[in-house]
């Protein structure tokens, strides 16, 4: 069972009100979808980010491989031309489909927006979230996980350099208003706060779970947490920190509990701290969230 170590700490200096452009900000947004799973959720969130940023909303959408029924393995001369256009015309539906959802999204929020269409077979799909300030992407539901290869979101987080925010399956939409930071002063969190700053400055609230300081007592100071509270707070950001020990359990599993009981909308932390082959065989905390999260969680690396 897993203790509080110390208070929660509120830095005393106050926060100064931000009027000038000088923080980062996000101009552009990208939102990856694909035509097998439902997209719903992920364009109303993506959309009411860029519309409270100001920002242009990119969609990128992957177009799905055909599926061949037994039936038409058989297809000879001219069936073959027949089921390529069959299987055309239902990916065009497909397609259509989807952009209308975010059209109509679009038209909502009164955001400035554009589509991209990439083939199933593309390769560059990452190259999309390169030119942008944040990626947006819905993490596969569980049961359609395997044990393979890094799907869509791993191979963002490890090689786009951009910060991806994921989301769960079939997540619905919500202002990020409370945001928990997972805080180990390594390079990876560093990244990432300064990734997700501007979600920080506009949020009502902002908690940052310390667990297990002692890992990395080098890093943390001597106060573990208190440095990043008052980088922040001199951002404008309104900050506590609690820390915790894990006293044995899975820290991950701590993490997501935690955001829960803070009434987390976001979940903010480094991506593979440790050799990211290491942690892809042997679970850690970054694989737990990729897994399990039941909340958006936005990843640096």
């Amino acid at each position: 069972m897993a203790s509080e170590q110390s208070t929660s700490y509120q830095p005393h200096e106050p926060a100064p009100l931000r009027t000038d452009k000088s923080i980062a900000e996000l101009a552009e947004i990208v939102v990856f979808v694909d035509g097998r799973t439902e997209t719903a959720g992920i364009f109303e969130f993506s959309g009411v980010l860029a519309q409270e940023h100001g920002a242009h909303l990119i969609a990128v959408f992957m177009q799905p491989g055909p599926v061949v029924s037994p039936s038409e393995t058989f297809a000879r001369g001219k069936g073959i031309f027949d089921v390529i256009e069959a299987h055309r015309a239902q990916l065009e539906g497909i397609e259509a489909s989807h952009r209308t959802q975010f059209e109509d999204m679009v038209r909502r929020h009164g955001i400035r927006s554009e589509w991209r269409s990439l083939p199933y077979f593309g390769s560059d799909v990452g190259v999309h979230a390169h030119y942008a300030d944040l990626a947006l992407v819905a993490r596969p539901d569980p049961a359609g996980q395997t044990a393979g290869p890094p799907g869509l979101v791993e191979s963002l987080v490890l090689t786009s350099g951009r910060p991806i925010l994921m989301l769960p399956p079939g997540g619905t939409a919500s202002r990020v208003r409370r945001i928990l930071v997972g805080w180990n002063a390594r390079r990876e969190a560093i990244r990432a706060v300064a990734d997700a700053l501007p979600l920080l400055v506009k949020a009502e609230a902002v908690e940052v779970l310390v667990i297990d300081h002692e890992r990395h007592s080098a890093d943390h100071g001597q106060e573990p947490g208190a440095d990043i509270a008052r980088h922040l707070a001199r951002h404008g950001v309104r900050v506590e920190v609690r820390r915790l020990s894990s006293e044995g359990e899975d820290v991950g599993h701590l993490l997501l509990s935690q955001a829960a009981a803070f009434g987390a909308d976001l979940v903010v932390m480094g991506a593979y701290g440790h050799s990211h082959l290491n942690e892809w065989i042997f679970g850690g905390v970054t694989r737990t969230a990729l897994r399990e999260a039941g909340l958006p969680v936005l990843m640096s690396r």
